[in-house]
C-alpha cells in the first residue's frame, strides 16, 4: 500500500533539472545584477506562500489526483515560457526581461507549492500508527533524493548538449527537455490511492477497530 505512493513521489521530483545554467543565461545573456537575482528569489518565497494558502483554503479537501495531474500540467505549460525568454521573444511582445523573470518566478513559485503540497499531505497520510515520524522522514528522504537524481540527469543532459557558461547555443534544447520531462510521472498517477481509500495510518487504525470488535 506504501511503496507505490512513495514510487511516484520519487519520480515527481526525478525529472532533469536546468540547474545552475540559468544563471549563466541571466548574467551572460541578460546581464541581470547579483541584486536583481535577490529580487527574483524573494519575490519567488512569498508567492510561494500563496501557493500554500491557496491549496489550504482551496484545494484542501480536493482528492490528490487532479490536483498533482492539473498543477504538473499548468506548471509544464508555463515552463515552456521560458522559451520565450531564451528566444527573447518577450522582447518582440513588448515585454522586459526583468518583468518576464519576475511574472514567470511568481507563477511557477504558486504552482510549484500547490503540486507539492498534496506530496505533504499525503506523505503523512501513509504513515502507519506508532512509526510516524521514522516514516515521514523516509519518505521526505526519497522525495529529495528524486530531487538530488534530477539535478544530476540535468547535469549530463547539459553536458550533453555542450552547455557552459560561454556556449549556450543549445541552452533552449536543455529547457524543452526539462520541462517536458515533467509530465511523464504521471504516467504513474495510478499509484496515487483514489480519494476515500484507506492506506497507511488509516489502514493501521481500521485493523486495530476490527481487533476490538472481534475482541468484544
Amino acid at each position: 500500500q506504501i511503496y507505490k505512493p512513495v514510487a511516484f513521489v520519487f519520480m515527481l521530483n526525478a525529472p532533469p533539472a536546468t540547474g545552475a545554467t540559468w544563471f549563466y543565461f541571466y548574467t551572460n545573456v541578460l546581464h541581470f545584477s547579483s541584486t536583481f537575482l535577490g529580487t527574483i528569489n524573494v519575490v519567488g518565497a512569498i508567492c510561494s506562500l500563496g501557493g500554500v494558502l491557496i491549496f489550504g483554503n482551496f484545494l484542501a479537501n480536493t482528492p490528490f489526483r487532479p490536483i498533482l495531474i492539473w498543477s504538473t500540467i499548468i506548471s509544464t505549460v508555463f515552463g515552456l515560457t521560458q522559451l520565450a525568454l531564451v528566444f527573447r521573444w518577450n522582447r518582440e511582445w513588448g515585454i522586459p526581461d526583468a518583468a518576464f523573470c519576475i511574472g514567470e518566478s511568481a507563477i511557477l513559485s504558486v504552482l510549484g507549492w500547490i503540486n507539492t503540497m498534496p506530496i505533504l499531505v499525503l506523505a503523512a497520510r501513509l504513515c502507519p500508527v506508532g512509526m510516524e515520524a521514522t516514516m515521514y522522514a523516509l519518505i521526505m528522504s526519497v522525495n529529495n533524493l528524486g530531487g538530488v537524481i534530477g539535478t544530476q540527469f540535468g547535469a549530463l543532459i547539459t553536458w550533453g548538449l555542450g552547455v557552459t557558461d560561454s556556449n549556450l547555443d543549445n541552452f533552449w534544447i536543455l529547457v524543452l527537455i526539462c520541462n517536458l520531462s515533467t509530465v511523464l510521472p504521471l504516467v504513474f498517477i495510478g499509484w496515487i490511492p483514489p480519494d476515500g481509500e484507506d492506506y497507511g495510518a488509516e489502514i493501521t487504525a481500521e485493523s486495530e477497530r476490527n481487533q476490538h470488535k472481534q475482541k468484544a
